[in-house]
């Protein structure tokens, strides 16, 4: 099991400049790896090994935001607080549940919920979540686009010359795919839960043949329908303390400023929502005192598009990470399939 038993650890120089390295190319091979930083193929395999068996580091994939057959939202759920560690520990649990974290401020929880379509947002929220015994209350907030994701973020640890041997060619034409397979549903499962899954494996996996598997995950990555990404354990980033900022724009503005707030080098996450909030931020931060001092440069730098936050909590824990069971430092135990109902 991920994170069972290895203990926290530090993470050297080499070790930054692979996993930056796995953010631009995730499924870069080991040998391509070697070259850009200078070492044996073989060491980098092995410092990749120790950190994913640590649950330091992993890579997965998910079906991006706004893909066809599929909505997502932001959920607030309010606890009994003595049975706040009871609720957590049943939803992480759930494949609806890409998210789980807990905050300070006006709720306890705050999830990223995908169901199939709206009507199942609602059934899961309200059928399920809200039945969990010691839940009190929950809010959703619908998301309908997510200008930035967690798989845009990147550690500052190469060259400008090692990212550059490290981007792919552009492709001749862009990539282009009609609706979703069974197939490729399959494959955003198993890479969900193995983002380096050997195309053998991948392929016995989702039951078809490796030419197949190679092709499809060639296509959904390509037309940008499945993301695959390298995560580094919050405290071992450089940024261990996260922040969720709630804000509002003039409908008119909101594409402007998510352009805008996609230059911060915090930002982890930023969606647009259907609520009492049209823009939810997620970011990663050095220290407890920037989460003002970054709202601070947020309003000056986005006076003129008048966004104003409206509410700010700190993350208290994150529980589960795109799918991932975390430990309380943060690292990866195990993952749970986010495989839903048809």
């Amino acid at each position: 099991m991920q994170g069972s038993a290895a203990p926290q650890e530090d993470l050297d120089e080499l070790d930054l400049q692979l996993l930056h390295a796995l953010q631009i190319q995730p499924r870069a091979p080991w040998s391509l790896l070697g070259q850009v930083l200078g070492v044996d193929p073989v060491t980098v395999a092995r410092r990749w090994q120790r950190m994913r068996d640590a649950g330091t580091a992993w890579v997965d994939g998910y079906l991006s935001i706004g893909h066809e057959g599929a909505v997502r939202a932001h959920v607030e759920i309010i606890t009994d607080g003595a049975r706040l560690a009871e609720v957590s520990g049943v939803l992480a649990e759930d494949a609806e549940i890409m998210s789980l974290k807990q905050t300070s401020g006006s709720r306890d929880l705050i999830a990223i919920v995908i169901a199939r379509d709206l009507g199942r947002l609602v059934d899961y929220v309200s059928e399920r979540v809200s039945r969990i015994p010691g839940v009190r209350t929950t809010r959703i907030h619908v998301i309908t686009a997510a200008p930035w994701e967690g798989s845009m973020w990147r550690l500052r640890a190469l060259t400008p010359q090692q990212r550059a041997r490290l981007q792919p060619p552009p492709p001749e034409r862009p990539a282009v795919l009609a609706s979703l397979t069974p197939v490729d549903q399959r494959i955003a499962v198993a890479i969900g839960q193995d983002g380096r899954m050997p195309l053998t494996e991948l392929a016995s996996a989702v039951g078809t043949s490796v030419a197949t598997a190679r092709r499809r995950l060639q296509l959904l990555t390509a037309s940008r329908q499945l993301s695959l990404r390298c995560t580094v354990a919050r405290p071992l980033s450089g940024s261990p303390v996260a922040a969720v900022y709630f804000a509002s724009v003039p409908a008119e503005h909101l594409e402007a400023a998510a352009q805008a707030l996609r230059t911060l080098p915090e930002l982890r996450l930023c969606t647009i929502t259907a609520g009492p909030y049209n823009l939810v931020l997620d970011v990663w931060l050095r220290a407890l005192h920037d989460v003002h001092a970054l709202e601070t440069h947020i309003g000056r730098e986005l006076h003129g598009l008048s966004l104003r936050i409206d509410e700010r909590a700190v993350v208290l824990r994150t529980i589960k990470h795109v799918g991932r069971v975390l430990d309380k430092s943060g690292r990866s135990v195990r993952a749970v399939p986010m495989e839903l109902d048809n």
